[in-house]
């Protein structure tokens, strides 16, 4: 079974052993492996065979049998309903040079007001789904400043001439003429649509989760099957999946920047960094 994951074997592991603060001459000491076999199964050049790939995750406090699903891929979320009777949901698949990225646009069913949450680097292309969609957007929404997230605020505050929000303890991107912004609890107004803001720090320090009824906006927060890298803080990340986001209803779907959307429930039974600890 092919999946469409973020991550792979190789990336789940580098990211579990930066939660252990290991290198990987640590990682290879700990299983027993010469470093060069850990080199290439990190670089996804290589994937062991089930019996290593348990060591591997025994070491990294991984649960082993999610950690094998993936490793031979065996595993992939079954694709969630978008929207719900109170509002639309469009992915818009961009790209920042090669690197997929994906952003949304959530619109109001009652009023038809919209929103884009996150920017991508692909601009052009959000303006031109929002114009064949006939949607008006009067909000963004940047779940974080990195540039695949945000680099093209710029370019969508000049077409939409909106107003942009973010977390208050995120670095401050540039290209918004009217930049507002929210912490844990706050709520935006989309029509008639109330968008619970999730502070979900730890990919960065200021990352922030939109809800929007029984859906979640998480940037890069977790993949399926994995979680973001923790370029701020590897146990806030954790703590954000865990105690924010794996603690909504099973059924809650939760839409990534990368990778394929997934529920917390999947999450719960499948991702090898929460399963069994939540």
């Amino acid at each position: 079974m092919a999946t469409a994951l973020e991550d792979e074997l190789g990336d789940i592991l580098a990211k579990a052993r930066d939660g252990k603060f290991w290198s990987q001459r640590d990682l290879a000491e700990a299983v027993g492996l010469p470093l060069e076999k850990v080199k290439a199964i990190e670089s996804c050049q290589s994937v062991p065979d089930d019996e290593v790939v348990r060591k591997l995750a025994g070491a990294l406090d991984l649960h082993a049998p999610s950690l094998v699903d993936i490793a031979r891929g065996a595993w992939a979320p079954n694709p969630p309903v978008y929207g719900d009777a109170d509002f639309d949901l469009f992915r818009v698949d961009a790209f920042m040079g090669v690197y997929p990225v994906k952003c949304y646009l959530v619109r109001c069913k009652k009023t038809g007001s919209t929103a884009v949450v996150d920017t991508g680097a692909s601009p052009e292309l959000v303006v031109k789904k929002a114009a064949g969609l006939g949607w008006s957007v009067s909000k963004i929404l940047l779940t974080h400043s990195h540039p695949d997230h945000a680099g093209g605020l710029q370019a969508l505050d000049r077409a939409f001439d909106c107003p942009a929000w973010i977390d208050r303890a995120e670095p401050r991107p540039s290209g918004s003429r009217d930049l507002r912004l929210v912490g844990d609890g706050d709520v935006v107004e989309l029509g008639r649509l109330k968008i619970h803001c999730l502070s979900t720090p730890g990919h960065t320090p200021g990352g922030v989760s939109y809800r929007i009824n029984n859906t979640v906006l998480s940037g890069d927060v977790i993949f399926a099957g994995s979680m973001g890298r923790a370029n701020s803080s590897w146990m806030d990340l954790f703590r954000s999946v865990a105690g924010k986001l794996l603690a909504l209803p099973e059924d809650a779907i939760l839409c990534p920047g990368h990778g394929p959307a997934t529920t917390v429930g999947e999450e719960k039974r499948h991702n090898p960094f929460f399963c069994g600890k939540v």
